[in-house]
């Protein structure tokens, strides 16, 4: 609703106020005082609204299609997922994805996207909910503290906005047991009704990425290429991994209660993914046409696997940042007094 129209039902409403008698006319202000007074507060703090939430998936589609590489399955499962579920009129469940990979291979880099896509302040909005699993869970003995405080810290933000959304990063170093208690909000019907449906929820963990990697080389060897793979190839042996692999999804009542609603793998990244990623870098550097000579440079830094085909990076994309700005600053470096 404009301003203008709530200034509107607010003069009409003072009018049938002044009408009627005087001795109310002071709380029909206070009222009209209120409404306008809560609706100028969005211009100046953020409302869970559509002009600070915009849903802009169409940014999310450029975003994965331009600066994600190697992962055209997270690119079609993330974007398809949250594009229906965010302009869902009113979903049956939030939307619960799980994403599994080596790491460097683009989870929380994906993650990072559905923040700036679906928040006008990204992951600096008051409804973007982050949390560590080695950081903020950090004690096998505190698991019921644990539990207790993520159980009201959901409920709190989901009372602010239905359209909360909540990531979980490094879920393979988390105690065991503790996303239970997330297993209500998740679930279809619980008694928190239908406030929460329409939020989303992220998990990111390293489980389940051998088992990737091992079925990687095995549709190689049978000459299945990289981009003939599909969800189906991998999301069940993703899912078993996540259950049966220590960690915060260890025999997790949201995989056991069919929750989680997408089982994403990232793929283990290719040298040729590894130079896209290199390129970006060099562009933060302004060097937007770097040199072979540059990149081999950056690339001898790069360790290769499993033994014996070597066919993946070890780390994907991470560390790069590192080894570039070493390249691009050496002979400054070198000029260094000792």
């Amino acid at each position: 609703m404009k301003i203008a129209d709530v200034l509107f039902v607010v003069i009409v409403i003072l009018s049938v106020l002044l009408y009627h008698g005087h001795s109310i006319v002071f709380e029909g202000i206070a009222v009209g005082v209120a409404v306008i007074g809560y609706f100028n507060r969005c211009k100046f703090y953020e409302c869970c609204n559509d002009e600070m939430i915009p849903r802009n998936t169409a940014r999310l589609k450029q975003d994965l299609q331009s600066k994600l590489y190697g992962q055209h399955i997270a690119q079609e499962i993330v974007l398809s997922a949250i594009h229906s579920h965010v302009y869902h009129n009113q979903p049956r469940k939030p939307l619960v994805l799980s994403f599994h990979g080596v790491p460097g291979s683009g989870k929380n880099y994906v993650a990072t996207m559905v923040a700036k896509a679906l928040f006008k302040s990204g992951e600096q909005s008051a409804y973007y909910h982050f949390f560590n699993g080695r950081s903020d869970f950090p004690s096998e003995t505190s698991i019921n503290i644990y539990r207790y405080d993520l159980k009201t810290k959901i409920q709190r933000a989901l009372e602010k906005c239905e359209r909360s959304l909540f990531v979980f990063d490094e879920v393979d170093k988390m105690p065991e047991g503790i996303l239970d208690i997330l297993v209500p909000f998740l679930d279809y019907t619980s008694w928190l009704g239908r406030e929460k449906t329409k939020s989303i929820f992220i998990f990111l963990s390293n489980t389940g990425s051998d088992l990737i990697v091992k079925r990687m080389i095995d549709l190689w060897k049978s000459g299945k290429r990289r981009e003939e793979t599909t969800l189906q190839d991998f999301e069940s042996l993703v899912a078993l991994g996540a259950f049966n692999e220590k960690g915060g999804l260890h025999r997790s009542g949201a995989i056991e209660s069919k929750l989680i609603d997408h089982h994403v793998p990232f793929l283990p990244m290719e040298e040729k993914h590894v130079i896209q990623c290199l390129t970006d870098v060099f562009k933060h550097w302004n060097i937007y046409s770097p040199s072979e000579e540059v990149i081999s440079q950056a690339l001898s830094h790069v360790s290769y696997g499993p033994s014996p085909y070597n066919l993946y990076s070890t780390a994907g994309c991470k560390k790069l940042d590192h080894k570039v700005s070493s390249i691009v600053f050496k002979d400054q470096f070198n000029e260094l007094e000792i």
